[in-house]
């Protein structure tokens, strides 16, 4: 049974280098020759790419998994329901993009029988261009799809992670927005104190819209830096799980903060419910 599967794909190999390698002599012949590439020079371009066609399976989408899920996802987001957001919003995009894909095929499908249909040089040369093309295109559709499952895996991961309930809701998302701003803010101002011992206009701009006043915010992360860079003095490397716990409690600290923003503005509510999309959370 091993052998004679190992037999046809073996078989199968040697088709699709024939296949390449009168693609290639066809190029090749409609041009009047090629200068430099030879029939021997053909044979080995044609013998490599059985393989080539099997390692663009793991390149038909424009991101790897790493990539998505660490930087394209937005994972330095502090709110978990901002990070689902962005995998909504990527699922949702693929899902356009295969949706036009699919309608397209069914197009060029019509046209394909149209032209074998004719039966002239001129269509069939289309045709087969098109069923060419077509092949190609399954490498693309078939990244696209890994990508959408990359990303609902991610959904999954982070909702049941920060045991955030299926039946979620936009409410859940902005009662969530004020600890994120926060913490973005903060960890914004961080990196400015690091590198020039100050925080920027923009960044002092972003803490007093949640209601924190940029001089305490200053006194506090000096004080943070003071401290890690005491622990690298004594040849201890702080990890990134320590600036996290420093923006949760920033986030504790200045939870309320934002309030005397609203009561400067003359806001009593920022969440409208009314117009928000809600869930029936007693729903079994």
């Amino acid at each position: 049974m091993k052998k004679n599967t190992k037999k046809v794909i073996e078989l199968n190999k040697a088709k699709k280098q024939l296949n390449e390698y009168n693609g290639f002599k066809e190029l090749q012949k409609s041009v009047g020759g090629l200068p430099t590439i030879t029939d021997e020079k053909l044979a080995l371009i044609a013998s490599k790419m059985p393989e080539i066609d099997r390692a663009n399976h793991t390149a038909g989408r424009s991101q790897t998994q790493t990539t998505n899920q660490l930087m394209s996802l937005t994972m330095m987001s502090d709110s978990p329901y901002r990070m689902m957001r962005q995998c909504l919003s990527q699922i949702e995009k693929k899902r356009n993009a295969l949706e036009e894909a699919y309608f397209k095929m069914k197009k060029k499908s019509i046209e394909i029988k149209q032209w074998y249909k004719k039966g002239d040089e001129m269509s069939i040369v289309k045709a087969q261009e098109a069923e060419s093309q077509a092949l190609r295109q399954k490498n693309y559709i078939d990244g696209a799809l890994k990508e959408i499952a990359t990303f609902q895996c991610a959904y999954d991961d982070i909702r049941k992670s920060h045991n955030i309930p299926e039946k979620w809701d936009e409410s859940d998302a902005e009662i969530a927005e004020i600890d994120h701003h926060i913490k973005q803010a903060f960890r914004q101002a961080h990196r400015d104190v690091v590198q020039t011992g100050s925080i920027t206009g923009g960044n002092m701009e972003y803490l007093e819209q949640y209601g924190i006043h940029s001089q305490t915010a200053t006194k506090i992360i000096r004080d943070y830096v003071a401290s890690e860079n005491e622990m690298i003095e004594q040849g201890k490397m702080p990890t990134v799980e320590r600036l996290y716990s420093f923006l949760d409690s920033m986030a504790a600290q200045f939870n309320h903060a934002h309030k005397l923003v609203m009561k400067r503005i003359g806001i009593k509510e920022i969440i409208k419910k009314e117009f928000l999309y809600l869930e029936n959370k007693n729903d079994s």
